[in-house]
């Protein structure tokens, strides 16, 4: 099995059995202690631009590490779902399960779109009540 490189990018991953949804970051810190550090956050919050929390590193060479104080349940299960679907071809276990995808933009006002029903509409809730 080939492990693809996981980009920087904000993601959904959306379970297709149950309709949950997390968002989730992975960004190249550029300032402070942590600068050029790969980190995945998960959003928590009601900003998509700005509420996330980071809980683990990217390392292309040693996968994603979870922070010592980041362990969780919950953590733990995003950690295997993207090492899973970061494996190339058909081969991962999550593959029918799970759907990642990039955010996009609304078509109306360029806000980041991140809900399931907002990336398929193309269009995010605000400006939906407006049409």
């Amino acid at each position: 099995m080939k492990i693809s490189k996981i980009n920087n990018g904000t993601f959904t991953l959306i379970n297709k059995e149950t309709a949950t949804y997390i968002t989730l970051k992975i960004h190249t810190a550029l300032k402070g202690g942590l600068k050029g550090k790969r980190i995945v956050s998960k959003l928590i919050g009601p900003d998509n631009t700005s509420s996330y929390k980071g809980f683990a590193f990217v390392n292309d060479n040693d996968g994603i590490i979870v922070w010592n104080n980041q362990r969780t349940q919950k953590n733990w299960q995003v950690v295997k779902i993207l090492r899973s679907l970061s494996i190339e071809g058909k081969s991962s276990r999550y593959y029918d399960k799970v759907e990642m995808v990039l955010s996009k933009r609304c078509m109306r006002c360029n806000r980041k779109l991140t809900t399931p029903e907002s990336l398929e509409l193309g269009i995010g809730p605000f400006c939906k009540g407006k049409l």
